[in-house]
């Protein structure tokens, strides 16, 4: 499996560095679910995935460092690997655990659907810049 890069951001005035190695434990810690042949979870990979494709895209690929409190997310995807993997990278506090919107993450399930049933709507991602205002809309196709 090719490794992904890691997402680096700045907070404060330190510079974090975010691999998905480290999503993939701590969601195996807090909820139970392993990675099979060390792969994190799809729910897992495609939220780190699609943060990073939004944050080259909203920061100008390598020009510039996102900064974490400049950062809002709005996802459809209710899964609990996908909501640690942005409540993680905006460095929400995440236990105790808490289900859905906390801070700037924002999720907006489709109706009808929940992390059991899933449908295409589920995999769509909006990343704001909010010191800018713009956005960058990402649908995973699972």
């Amino acid at each position: 499996m090719k490794r992904l890069k890691p997402i680096i951001m700045e907070e404060g005035r330190n510079r974090v560095k975010i691999r998905i190695e480290e999503i993939a434990k701590l969601h195996a810690e807090m909820h139970g679910d392993e990675p099979m042949d060390g792969k994190p979870c799809v729910c897992v990979a495609s939220g780190f995935r699609a943060t990073q494709l939004a944050l080259s895209n909203l920061w100008h690929e390598d020009k510039e460092i996102p900064v974490r409190e400049d950062i809002k997310i709005i996802s459809t995807l209710p899964t609990k690997g996908s909501q640690l993997t942005f409540k993680y990278m905006l460095g929400i506090e995440l236990e105790p655990w808490q289900e859905g919107t906390i801070g700037d993450y924002v999720l907006e399930r489709p109706e009808g659907t929940d992390a059991k049933h899933l449908t295409t709507g589920n995999y769509v991602f909006t990343f704001i810049r909010k010191s800018t205002n713009t956005s960058y809309r990402v649908q995973v196709i699972p």
